[in-house]
């Protein structure tokens, strides 16, 4: 059958840019070809993340499941408005994957695997598509109790953080498993002011996002029923014990900064994995990974979270939704 876009994505290695309106987003699937009911892979990552990071993943799933992932808007190979907006909620980034799903003619149903801000995106896909969804793989994912709880606030951070870079920090320029080429893409690109533009606009919105979903309460509603739901949990305070080290070490922040950057991330490390754990509750059958890396898992650990896809269709077989 002829899909809406004019590809089959359902078969062979496909990729290409798929209208949803006013722009184009690029759209790439890899892996077996799909038959009907059977699940396919489809990725959410983080804020100011692109497919890029996802190579070694998309590589390691290849051989035994479907693989669908895109860039956002303004992201990567993907096109963008003509102005970026001054702020992106999690909610507009799901209905805009919703209408690129539609448009492009991929059919339900999906295992979505999440990764950090994609806990937002991903549970806002599964607020607006609750029956297309046949298993979802949380990787380190924020959740509606981090901005709740006093245990994040980038204005506490910043004081104490400073300029400093993340990947170089935390050890994630050398502890990444990219090639050199692949790592070059990826820093090529989170240099690019546009990709930049949109991740501030993304950012601008996350405290938001997690509020506005806890108001959709859906883990009193077990919504995913008996379908898989795994979730991973990395060592994200960890990462943050060191930018603070560093930014102490510079002189960065006043004692009171320093000293209110430390209660925060003592009740973040203190909270971390029990509100991780929460999400075991969008389904009856579930289960939980916790691992002593950097959050970023995908570029450090990507056997991990392939052990959870592959664990997440087994747990459904072919029977799809």
């Amino acid at each position: 059958m002829q899909k809406p876009s004019g590809i089959d994505w359902d078969k062979g290695d496909k990729s290409g840019l798929v209208s949803i309106g006013a722009h184009k987003l690029y759209l790439s699937a890899s892996g077996p070809d799909r038959q009907p009911g059977q699940p396919i892979v489809l990725l959410m990552q983080g804020l100011g993340s692109t497919i890029d990071e996802w190579v070694a993943v998309r590589e390691l799933v290849r051989p035994f499941a479907r693989w669908l992932n895109y860039d956002r808007s303004g992201m990567g190979r993907s096109e963008g408005p003509e102005q970026t907006p001054a702020s992106i909620s999690a909610a507009s980034v799901a209905a805009e994957l919703d209408l690129l799903l539609t448009n492009a003619g991929i059919e339900p149903p999906f295992i979505v695997v999440a990764h950090s801000w994609g806990g937002y995106t991903s549970r806002e896909f599964l607020q607006l598509r609750p029956t297309d969804i046949a298993g979802m793989v949380f990787v380190d994912c924020n959740t509606e109790f981090l901005f709740d709880n006093g245990a994040w606030s980038w204005d506490v951070f910043y004081p104490v953080l400073g300029g400093q870079d993340f990947v170089e920090t935390t050890g994630l320029a050398t502890s990444h498993v990219l090639s050199e080429e692949d790592w070059k893409a990826v820093k090529d690109e989170q240099a690019d002011p546009r990709h930049q533009a949109t991740e501030a606009a993304e950012m601008q919105a996350a405290s938001n996002d997690g509020r506005a979903l806890g108001s959709k309460k859906q883990l009193e509603r077990q919504p995913l029923g008996d379908y898989p739901v795994s979730v991973i949990t990395a060592d994200t305070p960890g990462d943050f014990q060191k930018m603070y080290d560093f930014g102490v070490a510079a002189g960065n922040g006043t004692e009171d900064e320093r000293a209110l950057f430390r209660r925060c991330l003592g009740r973040w490390r203190e909270m971390n994995e029990h509100w991780q754990r929460e999400l075991l509750k969008l389904s009856r059958r579930n289960r939980s990974v916790r691992l002593s890396c950097s959050h970023n898992v995908q570029l450090v650990q990507p056997q991990s979270i392939v052990q959870e896809i592959r664990w997440a269709m087994d747990s459904i077989g072919s029977e799809g939704i």
